[in-house]
């Protein structure tokens, strides 16, 4: 069985959600790694309970206020290495809001969803994709949320009426249950789940003035589309 782990990432023009999909072992394995990864701030005042949590990193806000550039800037390379040699896949999924909302106008359709909703939706639909590839089912673990019981009551639909639209209509058959959330500060896998949405966000939609900035940037998110299983931006 595979655990997907799912956050999401947003900026005005763009909504997405990033996820890491690992078997028990390889959940366990990183989930200690990401441990060591923080082990070492210790050294900058950052209690080795600390979330990794990627936009007070990389800004340098609250406690990671004291922790110097190249520190931070180590948390998001370690991160992304942790989760490749774990040999876990990612799925990267987003959609722009102002493209969603005039694709819906143009077509006068009776029923408007939110960019959230899709990008879940996508997110959900290529990973029952590779469960069946697998010959395996999934379980979705996503960080607590405001609307988790929309997402709750929308996925329940998808398993009974299918999901909505032409492309990849499914009935998530591979997928188990409901989704789960849970709090991503007491879940390391959550955590790195926002680290990648992070990065893979915001490289779509943010230009890097600073030329060592940009270079890192590039890396991050070269290594992970490398690691991710179809991923993309609606439509």
């Amino acid at each position: 069985m595979l655990l997907c782990f799912v956050d999401e990432s947003f900026k005005d023009d763009l909504y997405g959600f990033g996820a890491i999909v690992a078997d028990a072992d390889q959940t366990h394995w990183l989930t200690q790694r990401l441990h060591e990864v923080v082990a070492p701030l210790a050294a900058f005042g950052i209690d080795g309970r600390t979330e990794i949590h990627a936009h007070p990193i990389f800004h340098g806000k609250g406690r990671w206020d004291a922790v110097p550039p190249r520190a931070r800037v180590k948390v998001f390379i370690d991160v992304v290495d942790a989760v490749r040699a774990a040999g876990a896949t990612v799925l990267l999924r987003a959609v722009p809001p102002a493209a969603l909302a005039r694709y819906q106008e143009t077509r006068a359709l009776p029923d408007r969803f939110p960019p959230e909703q899709v990008a879940f939706q996508h997110l959900l639909q290529r990973l029952d994709q590779l469960a069946a590839t697998r010959a395996t089912r999934a379980l979705v673990i996503a960080d607590e949320r405001d609307d988790r019981e929309r997402h709750r009551e929308r996925f329940a639909l998808y398993q009974t009426y299918g999901t909505p639209g032409p492309y990849m209509r499914t009935r998530l058959d591979r997928l188990l249950d409901t989704v789960h959330f849970a709090p991503s500060h007491h879940s390391r896998m959550l955590q790195a789940a926002d680290v990648l949405a992070y990065v893979w966000v915001r490289a779509r939609t943010v230009v890097e003035t600073d030329p060592r900035q940009a270079r890192v940037m590039e890396a991050l998110v070269g290594e992970i589309e490398r690691m991710a299983y179809r991923p993309g931006v609606w439509p």
